[in-house]
């Protein structure tokens, strides 16, 4: 109610700029419907533009191409010497270091493994020797799952027996008592 008074009170050339203001507030809103197109369109500007990077790297590639055998057809090799020296240069670190990180994975997955193991899986390729590494501590864990008492083991004296544990047990516990009997 303030704000109709205010509006009233107000001169006449403000009073349809803020009703111009709520209208516009309310049209930005998307409807249910306008909501999917939206999504629809951004999904195709998307692929578009994924479409457009990848024909540049194309295109980049193929002037860089280009520009190699025009300086082999002017016999500038001494430039693409200096220009393949560089990138060779540039490349070695990264090449080292990919190759250090192997090594330590190989030699992580292969420490998991049992002697034997080792030497018959040692000279895998990195992904068969993760998928053995996999199956291989797949079937330990497994085995590790199994409860650290055993359904035949007794539990010490049946009259200190927790009510819920004898239950549990009963059948082992009459198996027990008739064996004692016989």
């Amino acid at each position: 109610m303030s704000e109709e008074t205010q509006v009233q009170s107000a001169p006449k050339d403000e009073q349809p700029q803020k009703a111009q203001e709520v209208a516009t507030d309310s049209q930005d809103q998307p409807t249910k419907g306008d909501v999917g197109e939206l999504i629809a369109e951004s999904k195709k500007y998307r692929a578009r533009s994924q479409k457009a990077e990848a024909e540049l790297a194309e295109l980049k590639q193929q002037l860089e191409q280009g520009r190699q055998k025009q300086l082999e057809e002017q016999e500038e090799w001494k430039t693409l010497a200096e220009e393949r020296a560089n990138k060779i240069a540039e490349l070695e670190p990264i090449v080292k270091n990919a190759k250090d990180q192997e090594e330590k994975m190989r030699s992580e997955l292969l420490n998991d493994l049992s002697e034997e193991d080792r030497t018959t899986f040692g000279d895998l390729p990195m992904d068969k020797l993760r998928a053995i590494h996999k199956k291989l501590n797949n079937a330990r864990i497994t085995v590790a799952n199994n409860p650290a008492i055993p359904v035949n083991e007794t539990i010490g004296e049946y009259r200190n027996i927790p009510d819920e544990d004898r239950r549990k047990n009963w059948s082992s516990i009459l198996n027990k008592y008739k064996n004692r009997a016989n």
